[in-house]
């Protein structure tokens, strides 16, 4: 828990820092109103919660759908579109009823038989979403009746809730789907705040109030529509543009990582700093299918020449936590002692692995094996901090005789290269709020898919699906420490950092909220005149 408190202490200075000379707004009188503007570093390629995971999604999502359940920033479960819930003693039936006068977008009634429909139709079309797996575990989904709904597994499935919770299990219009037809991912139809208004291609991705939305989750304070009568995502790749974006008043509202962004908006009277709670690992990743990456021991000793500590400091400037295990503070499965099953920062070992493995430095200080130098690609995404990182591994690769060539695409162009296998190395992150994460990035099954370093290793599939079935928290926890122990010895992973970021908003907004996963919870918001 150190970990959680340092992110704390650290952005509550910057929000002091911010407080000092800001201004107060006057808020608009009356409900409302107004449009509130979000940078967005990349855009979805299509809007179907049930579709591939891609950039920009679960940014947009949530405002149009809603879930039959939340997970707050406390990391408690609350119902949204779900009233209540009994859940049988063998762990196997999970009976819900549903929230009443509840409607989709073009009017039609939520009921049973559209979330049953949701469920259809996700194990139809849904191989690609990173929770297709346990969504496919429920054996049986059935309207009771019209307020009822009875899920029923063949074995108890710990991550339903957390898997139910995310954008991708937002709840479709049967109605609209079927009305839509193929066009169904460019005509996406919810029960959520929003309403999809005009999408321009490669510019923005506008929405627009839903006058009937009543059913706000509990940590809002309105529980009513939404007093903004639109919501603009605009698509700003750069994270330097969007601050000037910021500034200039182009966009209300940045999410930010850079630490020399930090810096400066905590001198910015104009704009106000909210610290986001995340469930996330920036790691070093491995392909663990290509040569020589496939060989455990080669993988062992690029990872004794990564120094967190000076990842963290020169090219995070402290915003970040050094990373030890797969798994983030956060999350039950935590445990920071078993970082000791890892690879620290040792040169000497480093070297040593790499001679362990049949290679052989030259004069030039280069590895060599069958003829082979060692050498590497670096790919990763064009989003900050990523280059400064990139650029700090690369350093350090190269002090140990390892030269390694960096290559930035953008997110999609990423996500396509590592579902191929066209990489090296892999600097990447991921969020998930629930210890199944490591499931879903790392198991055998999930290779060309979420799992993107292609690592596999039997015994971790099986302690995966103990974890999945295992509904008690602590034994649930111990399973998990279990798997990544065995997961830093293999090493497809180098933990990194746990990322800290903050959501700056402009003074003229009022009410915007952190939600879990650092969502941007626009509900209460109001808009000053300036």
């Amino acid at each position: 828990m150190r970990a959680i408190a340092r992110v704390a202490i650290l952005l509550s200075i910057v929000i002091a820092l911010v407080g000092c000379g800001q201004t107060q707004p006057t808020p608009v009188s009356g409900s409302g109103g107004g449009t509130l503007t979000r940078a967005m570093t990349a855009e979805p390629t299509a809007m179907d919660p049930q579709g591939a995971a891609n950039s920009g999604l679960n940014l947009v999502l949530p405002y149009i759908f809603d879930t039959l359940v939340t997970r707050q920033r406390d990391g408690q479960y609350t119902g949204h579109l779900a009233d209540s819930w009994q859940l049988s003693p063998d762990g196997k039936i999970i009976t819900m009823t549903l929230r009443g006068g509840v409607k989709f977008h073009d009017g039609s009634p939520l009921n049973a038989a559209a979330v049953v429909f949701t469920f259809e139709r996700f194990k139809a079309v849904g191989d690609k979403s990173p929770i297709a797996g346990n969504v496919k575990d429920i054996a049986k989904v059935e309207a009771v009746d019209d307020r009822t709904v009875r899920f029923t597994f063949a074995q108890p499935n710990a991550s339903f809730w957390s898997t139910i919770s995310m954008p991708y299990m937002g709840i479709l219009s049967p109605s609209a789907v079927k009305a839509a037809g193929d066009d169904a991912a460019n005509k996406p139809v919810g029960t959520g705040p929003f309403k999809l208004g005009e999408w321009k291609r490669g510019v923005s991705i506008t929405l627009v109030r839903n006058p009937d939305y009543s059913w706000d989750p509990t940590e809002v304070e309105n529980r009513g529509a939404v007093k903004l009568e639109q919501l603009v995502f605009k698509l700003i790749p750069d994270a330097g543009t969007q601050m000037s974006a910021l500034q200039a008043g182009d966009v209300d509202v940045i999410f930010i990582t850079e630490p020399s962004q930090m810096s400066s908006l905590a001198q910015d009277k104009n704009v106000h700093v909210e610290p986001v709670n995340l469930d996330s690992l920036v790691y070093l990743g491995y392909n663990c299918a290509k040569a020589p990456f496939n060989d455990t021991k080669v993988r062992q000793a690029l990872s004794y020449a990564v120094n967190k500590s000076e990842i963290v400091k020169t090219a995070l400037s402290d915003l970040g936590i050094e990373a030890g295990t797969p798994l983030p503070p956060s999350l039950p499965g935590y445990n920071k002692a078993l970082s000791s099953f890892g690879q620290g920062y040792d040169q000497s070992k480093a070297k040593a692995m790499l001679a362990d493995a049949g290679f052989a430095q030259g004069s030039d200080g280069s590895w060599q094996r069958d003829g082979k130098k060692l050498t590497g690609r670096l790919l990763t995404s064009t989003r900050s901090p990523n280059e400064a990182i990139a650029t700090v591994l690369q350093s350090q690769l190269k002090a140990i005789g390892v030269p390694v060539e960096i290559q930035q695409l953008d997110s999609s162009a990423v996500m396509k290269a590592t579902t191929e296998g066209a990489f090296d190395l892999l600097l990447w992150r991921y969020d998930w709020n629930d210890p199944d994460a490591l499931n879903i990035y790392l198991s055998t099954s999930r290779i060309r898919q979420t799992n993107r370093v292609f690592y596999s290793n039997p015994t971790v599939d099986a302690l995966f699906e103990k974890g999945l079935r295992e509904v008690d928290p602590t034994k649930r926890g111990q399973v998990y420490e279990e798997a990544q122990k065995l997961i830093l010895a293999d090493a497809p992973w180098q933990p990194l950092y746990y990322p800290m970021e903050g959501m700056v908003s402009r003074n003229r907004v009022q009410g915007l909220k952190v939600g879990s996963l650092g969502r941007m919870l626009v509900n209460d918001v109001t808009l000053s005149g300036n």
